[in-house]
Order: structure tokens, then C-alpha cells, then sequence
């Protein structure tokens, strides 16, 4: 649907600016207005979903409040703050534009740090928990490692929201509303910002078989990045970013490198962890090394499915 309808908007409004130079004044007053009425839809769409965001962060934080370790409040604010990054890169490609959010940001920034470091040793854990099952051995060290390091994080996070406040969060969207007014209207082009996302995605490139893992790490941000973007101006878009369902493909070729991270991570956790208890001359069963091997396994497979899926993504592919 969001590909028939951006194809629609975008195929009609060329049609009009190209019949615009050679046609009388009318059409010309048409294709204005046209132009001027996608403005507007520009205009539109940015405040709603920074709305939508803000209102997210509130509603999770007002969560925490009652209960720091709630993990689907942590949750929901970590994705949003990358939303709003995502967000806040976008609209920073338009001309002129010099709107600062970053006072607006920087508590709830704060938050998303300290929240994420108890939602990833969260997940960890549990992902633990299903290799454990499979190799039916306990690693009870890791284990209390992880709940350390979570109790350390949630005891952070329950002082710091003892502290702070996000009302400059609730009134965000308002100013950046007012600035969005205050700008020339030739300024506010979504065509500025599709050629930049065009640009993004022409940048997506498989990393080498020898790449480091940070490497691949970068790509999954800029591919989790350029989704969020696309859904910021979906009923924008141009052909170009719509066929073959993109924006769909876009989002499981991040979901598959969120994968591969989270089982590298563990990755290296686990083999951490083994190293320190080498170091200290304590003995571990065999079931230690099959984990890692397990995991190893595990990251290369799906790094295998990974630069499958990126290739897949390329223009060239497409």
C-alpha cells in the first residue's frame, strides 16, 4: 500500500512539474500548489512521528518511575532514542536548518545508556539459558556475572530517575514545530530528503569476508538508521525506495544483523569469562569449550545469512 501510493504521489507530481514548464500560467498555479501541498505533508509527517516518539519515551519513562527494571520500558525507550537520532540526522540534510535538540535529548540520552546496559546483560542471560539447554551444562559463573552487572545498572537507573525529568521532551515537538514554520518553503523539499536516502542506500555495501566485527556492527546501525528514516517519509517516497517491497527488506536485513550481534556478543562474554577463570586456575568441564564452539558456529552462520541478505539489499541487486 505504501509503495502504490508514494509511487502515485511521486509519478503525478513530476508529471505536473514537467507539464509546469511548457503549460499556461493555470498549470503552472497547479504544480505550485501541488509542491506546496507535499510540503505540507512533509511538514506533517515529521511532527507526528517526532511526536510519537517523545510521547513513547514519556509513557515508558512514567513506567520506570513505578519500576526501574521494567525490561519493556527500558525497551521502548532505547528504540525511540534511535528513532530520534534517526530522525534528527534526516532532518538535519535540509538547508538552513539549525533547529538544536540536543539539550532536549541529553537526560533521556543518559537514561538509554544506563538502561541499556541492564536490558543487554537481561537478554544475554537468556540467551545464555537456551545454549545452556542444549549442551545440558550450567555456567554459574557467567550467570552471576551478568546478575552483578544488571543489579549495578537498575541501582544506577533507580537513582538517576530519582533525579531527572523530561519535560523539555514533552515540549520538543511544539518548538520543532514552530521551527519547521520559520523556514523558507523551498527549504522544506522532500526531494532534498529522498535523493540524501537514496544516497544512504546506495552506500549499503556487503563488508569483506576478513571485515571486523565492528565493521559489521556499523552496517547494522546504518541499515536499522535508514529504515527508521524511510518510515519517517514513507507517503514521500519515490520509486526508487519502494520497489520490491525495500523498506520491508530493509528492516528484516537489520533484524538478521541485530541477530548475529546479540550471538556474537555472547560470544565474547563467554569467551571472556573462560579466559578469567583460566587465569585464576580453576578447572571447567569440556561443556565450556562446546559452548564456545556452539556460539561460533551459531555467529558464522548467521553472518553467512547476513552478507546474503545485504547483498540481496544492494541497488544493483534490486
Amino acid at each position: 500500500m505504501i509503495a502504490g501510493v508514494s509511487q502515485f504521489l511521486y509519478q503525478l507530481g513530476a508529471n505536473i512539474l514537467d507539464a509546469s514548464q511548457h503549460r499556461t500560467d493555470p498549470t503552472r498555479l497547479f504544480a505550485a500548489n501541488f509542491a506546496l501541498s507535499l510540503v505540507m505533508m512533509l511538514q506533517t509527517a515529521l511532527y507526528q512521528f517526532l511526536r510519537k516518539e517523545c510521547d513513547a519515551i514519556i509513557t515508558a519513562y512514567a513506567t520506570l518511575q513505578k519500576n526501574a527494571s521494567d525490561p519493556e520500558a527500558i525497551h521502548a525507550i532505547r528504540v525511540s532514542v534511535k528513532k530520534l537520532r534517526a530522525f534528527f540526522s534526516l532532518v538535519g540534510q535540509l538547508p538552513g536548518y539549525s533547529f538544536g535538540a540536543g539539550k532536549h535529548l541529553h537526560t533521556v540520552r543518559l537514561i538509554q545508556t544506563i538502561g541499556g546496559a541492564a536490558r543487554d546483560t537481561h537478554l544475554q542471560e537468556k540467551y545464555l539459558r537456551s545454549y545452556e539447554k542444549e549442551i545440558k551444562w550450567h555456567f554459574a559463573f557467567a550467570h552471576l556475572l551478568l546478575q552483578n552487572r544488571q543489579a549495578a545498572a537498575l541501582e544506577m537507573m533507580t537513582a538517576t530517575i530519582k533525579h531527572v525529568s523530561l519535560k523539555k521532551l514533552d515540549t520538543l515537538p511544539e518548538k520543532f514545530k514552530v521551527a519547521m514554520a520559520g523556514m523558507g518553503k523551498k527549504m522544506l523539499s522532500p526531494t532534498i530528503l529522498t535523493r540524501y536516502l537514496e544516497h544512504q542506500y546506495g552506500q549499503i555495501t556487503v563488508p569483506s569476508s576478513r571485515a571486523h566485527h565492528t565493521v559489521w556492527h556499523g552496517l547494522r546501525k546504518k541499515i536499522k538508521t535508514l529504515y527508521y528514516q524511510l518510515t519517517i517519509v514513507e507517503q514521500l517516497l519515490p520509486p526508487s525506495l519502494t520497489d520490491n517491497n525495500l523498506p520491508e527488506r530493509i528492516k528484516m536485513a537489520g533484524e538478521l544483523l541485530g541477530k548475529w550481534h546479540d550471538t556474537s556478543e555472547l560470544l565474547l562474554f563467554v569467551k571472556s569469562t573462560i579466559s578469567h577463570l583460566k587465569k585464576e586456575k580453576l578447572l571447567l568441564p569440556d561443556s565450556a569449550q562446546e559452548l564456545v564452539q556452539i556460539l561460533q558456529l551459531h555467529v558464522k552462520e548467521y553472518l553467512a545469512l547476513c552478507s546474503m541478505e545485504v547483498k540481496h539489499l544492494q541497488p544493483s541487486a534490486s
